[in-house]
């Protein structure tokens, strides 16, 4: 009967996943063992081990329900290779336990699944029955409880030991007896382990003369316990028949059917033995309070009927811990609030709002604080508690010359004086005359108000009285007057806007603004000073009086002392002699790529290439290209303008449309330059210029509106059109007249026409790019001024030709 009953338990485990009845079928030669992953296998191997099964006795109840040897072998397989690989658990030996360990019989399958997705519900105490970490299994390993009641199928385990020593396993039978070495048959159904230590202690001091003296002692312990059978019904979530093992509490029954339902009861779970209701718990007791009394042991038959929820409510908003929740009817909204964990520290806790059923409809609730002790709730209640409001009760402000502005706590009576000392007293920069208060109207209109402060900084007066919003602003004397300056420019280290101070010197300015920088001369410095008596009636008058001063770079000059006045300008000149090194790059097919500095301002572009080591055979001198720092200053307008038209213009390349890049192509002819050195087309270099001479290359490359855009070999007696044709020719939506050629020095050319009438296409060379653009879109509108000229230029060719016929 066990055995069966353990293999029954491990097949609901094993097929588990693979059926969605509970109910597993007698028939498995259907079963085939790759339908079983490697994860699924490694944990039914691990719930296997835990719960005492060897693998002998699962192998043959597979084949005796069906199971083909050879998927039986191939399962076997699979098992042994995971053994080998991996640290797997194996299953226990089917022999007998020589040790006194406590064994467990109860039926694993009456277990939570662990793949089972956690409880989303807002229910409160819901969580409890779908969390892994909290499983609620009788605890096997504990001392035996001395008021545990013994029944059939427990093992018992008699421990005689002092001056006597004997050890005994004693199995009770169906019938509730066991054996005792000496004593015989003893009845030990329904009695405590307390009670059958002292009858067996009786029936065998006369053997054991050591037990009447205390020379001997008796330890009677649990060996294996008995299964039990719990029967869970009503508001469940798996209601049904468990077996559980003997030392099975209530929550332990509740636990493995997955607990109450949606509707179920929290507060009135009722434990029905022998037909009568011996326990009614309430899990709010636990799960509140950690108050486990109505968590009593089980018994075999027992019912746990678990009622329908008669009263649930729900909590959202400012609560530590909103959801739903079961009330007694006795219970107020005080003790609800309770079960949600109380207020948070933002709840607006002067009332509660909320919704009601009613027979037609819904209706608003609206609950005061002084109510919360007595109001009784019904059923479908929905609570919200708000957030307090945004407004202080008791705060002014003072900002200003003070040396603690901020905010501060309103107490009764206080005055502009007692704000002034709580912000430290006033500054020494102070505006004495008078200071603005802003007041808040019960309106939340503001009201500005002017106090004079001479009579309060003298102690003749406090000043108004303050109310709650209050904000004083003590103005600074420097409020009250534009800020002061000085401004430097040139060659300086930190050039920019100082704050004027009395009695600033030029030299004192330098020194704030870095010193003198590297190419700085100190000759002629310029300040320029604001003059307040400006002629604006008389044409050309001055606008500003203009100091020369003359200094050198360490500042020991006497003149650099004259004293600056407010909203000066100095200009600190650079040296004329002075410049700076000015470096280009060459890189590609020269003999020594490299950046190289000028010799002088006007070296030109041969005079480089010379100093590089020359062009290199597998150059590319048509295709050498120079690269130059854009230093325009364009009208971001005309840019934008420009931006649209190029992704308007479908013949604009990847190149064209780059228009925010920081350098530009200069297209440029090296093959002149190099045999005409010092020509006008031998160009001057500029500072970050880079030449790049590209390796030849003997393609040219056709894209665009054709057919199949391609690189082609370069073959010097073929024009545009034939390589046009090598690329499949010109699609429908192409514009053969505006295709051109790039060439690989970044100039372009198009089809001219000669007389307005005769093509003429331009040169292809090697590493050239030809690009068809694609016909402009139609709105579909009719034009009639354009069809007008065409007319007019139609009638005057056919003039033409007639006058000149005859």
């Amino acid at each position: 009967m066990k055995f069966r009953k353990a293999l029954i338990a491990f097949l609901l485990i094993f097929f588990s996943v693979n059926f969605v009845s509970a109910q597993v079928p007698n028939d498995l030669s259907q079963v085939r063992s790759d339908q079983i992953t490697d994860a699924q296998l490694q944990q039914y191997l691990s719930r296997a081990k835990s719960n005492g099964y060897s693998q002998q006795e699962v192998e043959a109840e597979f084949l005796r329900r069906g199971m083909p040897e050879t998927e039986l072998v191939e399962l076997r397989r699979r098992i042994k290779q995971m053994e080998t690989s991996v640290e797997t658990p194996t299953f226990p030996s089917s022999e007998p336990a020589t040790n006194t360990k406590r064994k467990v019989q109860a039926n694993p399958a009456v277990r939570i699944d662990l793949l089972k997705p956690a409880n989303t519900s807002r229910l409160f105490g819901a969580d409890l029955f779908s969390n892994e970490n909290l499983s609620f299994e009788p605890d096997l390993r504990m001392a035996t409880p001395k008021n545990y009641t013994i029944g059939p199928d427990d093992e018992l385990l008699v421990n005689i030991y002092g001056q006597n020593m004997s050890q005994q396993t004693l199995k009770v039978t169906p019938e509730g007896t066991v054996n005792v070495k000496y004593a015989g048959v003893i009845q030990v159904n329904g009695m405590t382990v307390e009670a059958a230590t002292l009858l067996l202690k009786n029936r065998l001091s006369k053997y054991y003369p050591g037990l009447s003296n205390g020379q001997t002692k008796l330890q009677l312990s649990l060996g294996s316990i008995r299964s039990i059978k719990v029967i869970l019904i009503g508001a469940i979530n798996r209601p049904g028949t468990y077996t559980l093992p003997s030392l099975a509490t209530l929550f332990n029954a509740l636990y493995v059917s997955g607990g109450p339902a949606e509707n179920g009861s929290f507060r009135n779970i009722e434990l029905i033995r022998n037909s009568k209701v011996i326990q009614v718990a309430d899990l709010y007791d636990f799960l509140v309070r950690g108050d486990q009394r109505g968590n009593v042991s089980l018994e075999d038959n027992d019912v746990i009927r678990v009622p329908f929820a008669k009263l649930l409510v729900t909590f959202n908003g400012e609560l530590n811990r909103p959801g739903i929740f079961e009330l007694r009817p006795s219970e107020t909204l005080e003790e609800a609030i309770e079960f949600a964990g109380g207020f948070k520290s933002k709840a607006f806790r002067g009332r509660i709002t909320g919704k009601r059923y009613t027979d037609f409809g819904r209706s608003v609730i609206d609950i005061p604080s002084d109510s919360f002790g007595v109001y009784k709730a019904h059923n479908g209640d929905e609570f919200v508690v708000d957030s307090v409001l945004n407004r202080y009760v008791n705060r002014v402000i003072i900002n200003g010359a003070v040396f603690k502005p901020g905010t501060y706590a309103l107490e009764a009576g206080m005055t502009i004086s007692d704000l002034i000392n709580k912000a430290q007293g006033l500054k020494e920069d102070v505006y004495s005359g008078r200071a603005i208060v802003v007041r808040t109207r019960t309106d939340l209109t503001r009201e500005y108000m002017s106090v004079e402060l001479k009579p309060i900084l003298a102690g003749l007066q406090k000043g108004m009285t303050l109310v709650k919003e209050d904000s004083i602003h003590i103005a600074s004397i420097f409020d009250l007057k534009d800020t002061i300056s000085v401004t430097i420019n040139g060659a300086v280290r930190k050039p920019g806007t100082f704050r004027f101070e009395d009695s600033l010197s030029l030299k004192s300015l330098i020194l704030k603004a870095g010193g003198y920088a590297e190419n700085a001369t100190g000759n002629q410095i310029e300040i320029s000073r604001r003059k307040h008596d400006v002629d604006v009636k008389q044409s050309g008058s001055a606008i500003a009086d203009i100091i020369t001063i003359n200094d050198n770079m360490d500042l020991s000059e006497i003149a650099s002392d004259i004293i600056l006045k407010p909203y000066d300008i100095i200009t600190i000149k650079e040296d004329p002699y002075y410049k700076k090194q000015i470096s280009v790059k060459i890189s590609g097919e020269v003999l020594m790529p490299a950046v190289y500095t000028l010799q002088s301002r006007e070296e030109r572009l041969s005079s480089i290439i010379q100093r590089s080591g020359g062009l290199l055979y597998t150059s590319n001198v048509r295709g050498a290209k120079l690269m130059r720092q854009k230093r325009e200053i364009v009208d971001t307008a005309i840019v934008k303008r420009l931006l649209i038209s190029v992704k308007q213009d479908s013949t604009a390349t990847s190149e064209d449309s780059s228009l925010n890049e920081t350098k530009r192509v200069v297209a440029i002819d090296l093959d002149y330059i190099l045999k005409h050195p010092g020509s006008a087309d031998d160009i001057i270099l500029e500072d970050g210029d880079e030449l790049i001479v590209p390796r030849i290359n003997n393609t040219v490359s056709i894209y665009g509106e054709v057919y199949k855009p391609v690189d082609i070999m370069y073959e010097r007696q073929k024009k545009m059109k034939d390589y046009l044709s090598d690329a499949g020719g010109v699609t429908q939506l192409g514009k053969r007249r505006k295709a051109f050629v790039i060439y690989a020095n970044g100039s372009a050319s198009k089809i001219e026409r000669m007389l307005g009438i005769f093509p003429r296409q331009p040169k292809i060379y090697p590493g050239s790019s030809i690009f068809v653009p694609q016909k402009p879109k139609r709105d579909g509108q009719f034009d009639a001024g354009r069809a007008g000229i065409l007319v007019s230029a139609i009638t005057a060719l056919i003039t033409a030709v007639a006058l000149f016929t005859k």
